[in-house]
């Protein structure tokens, strides 16, 4: 008999990682005496697979992206839950609303606001004392470009006020570029539409030249704990390749990056939940990048819990969302690494390798995102990489040389 209720904003129809975390999250608090009642989008819902509805007890149809739909909800209906928490980036302020009507923990939806405007969050931070790119909101290509005059002789990085997925970013060297990255911004998102009105404003920032890093954790009794960092390789057009941890960054580095993030995310106001921030490491210090208040996607969770064996990462914050006592986190050990496969262009014929690399017994999770007969073009956004795979090693010194030779296994014929 379940002792509390766990209310889920987005349940259906994510990505392979995303159901992963949904899957892992039902098993955890159902192990904890915890009933699950999912809410989605009408659409999600009806298209959801049997298998994807049964990681949750019960479900409702609700606009999961839209905050004031949620709040009015929670309002009339007054639900018996005890908790809410999202995994899905659109829903993270609806949580927050939500959480706030119906008197449960959770983040300030002003502070979540906050954190998703990119802008506004650069802002907090350096009136806090980091340091920070210079950026600006533009409504239109004139403003751009007194922004880049004002702050050349560049690069700088052209990308939307809120989203995600390295959807619509663009790097820009010289200002005759900027008509290009503004039409590239302006391109219909399938993984966003219709889920946000188009934009009325975008943002530019001054680039940051340093390795790529990100920091996972969880919010405990308001404290925010850093559970591991994370080494990110990406395209040239900020498309994930792979992630790692250990992150490979020496102590001195590793203990500041850690240390900045916990007083960011103080600084911010986010008091509850997972989250996952980028940062660079540069020849000054580190710099913070973007902040989330969720969980990060690529399967960064699955890396989490392999290298802390033992841990719950989900239960725990089901715990902390409860007002129980987790566990006792446990220390850090192991390696493990995601890494993306791109076809080359053109029509798959064939896909070579994928059923041995899925048997191998050091591959944690892995999908294939493509079929014989897809149109392989270009990559555009996090939601079209051809496929993934997580392995997990005893030793960082391993873990490299496992992921290289488990994808080279794989081989896409295209014609």
């Amino acid at each position: 008999m379940a002792d509390a209720t766990l209310l889920v904003l987005g349940n259906a129809g994510m990505p392979a990682w995303g159901r992963d975390q949904i899957r892992r999250l039902s098993a955890q608090a159902r192990r904890r005496g915890v009933r699950l009642l999912g809410a989605d989008t009408p659409e999600a819902l009806r298209a959801a697979p049997p298998e994807e509805l049964a990681l949750v007890d019960d479900v409702v149809a609700l606009d999961v992206h839209d905050a004031e739909a949620c709040r009015a909800w929670a309002a009339a209906a007054r639900p018996p839950v005890d908790a809410v928490l999202t995994v899905r980036e659109l829903s993270v302020h609806p949580t927050a609303v939500v959480a706030r009507e119906l008197g449960l923990a959770g983040n300030d939806p002003e502070a979540v606001l906050r954190v998703r405007r990119k802008d506004l969050c650069r802002r907090r931070l350096r009136e806090a004392g980091f340091p920070q790119p210079d950026s600006a909101v533009c409504r239109s290509a004139e403003e751009a470009e007194r922004f880049l005059r004002a702050t050349g002789p560049g690069p700088w990085i052209v990308k939307p006020r809120d989203g995600l997925a390295s959807i619509g970013v663009t790097r820009i060297e010289r200002p005759r570029e900027l008509d290009a990255a503004l039409r590239k911004l302006a391109e219909p998102a399938p993984a966003m539409s219709p889920l946000e009105p188009p934009a009325s404003c975008f943002l530019v920032e001054t680039f940051v030249e340093g390795d790529e890093y990100s920091a996972e954790g969880v919010l405990l009794g308001g404290v925010p704990q850093v559970l591991a960092l994370t080494r990110k390789r990406v395209t040239d057009g900020f498309i994930s390749t792979s992630q790692q941890v250990p992150s490979g960054l020496d102590k001195t580095t590793a203990d500041e990056a850690r240390d900045t993030v916990e007083r960011a995310l103080t600084a911010i106001g986010v008091t509850h939940g997972i989250f996952h921030i980028e940062l660079w490491v540069t020849a000054s210090g580190v710099v913070l990048g973007e902040f989330h208040c969720r969980g990060a996607g690529d399967y960064i969770h699955a890396l989490v819990e392999h290298t802390r064996p033992g841990l719950e990462l989900y239960g725990t914050l089901v715990d902390d969302l409860l007002g129980r006592t987790p566990r006792p986190v446990p220390a850090p050990s192991g390696a493990a690494r995601v890494e993306f496969l791109f076809a080359p262009a053109g029509r798959l014929r064939a896909v070579r390798g994928w059923d041995e690399l899925t048997r191998h017994p050091a591959v944690i999770a892995a999908h294939l995102q493509v079929a014989p007969g897809d149109v392989i073009g270009e990559v555009k956004d996090s939601f079209n990489r051809s496929a993934v795979f997580v392995a997990g090693s005893e030793s960082a010194d391993d873990i490299d040389e496992l992921t290289t030779g488990l994808a080279a296994g794989v081989t896409f014929e295209t014609g």
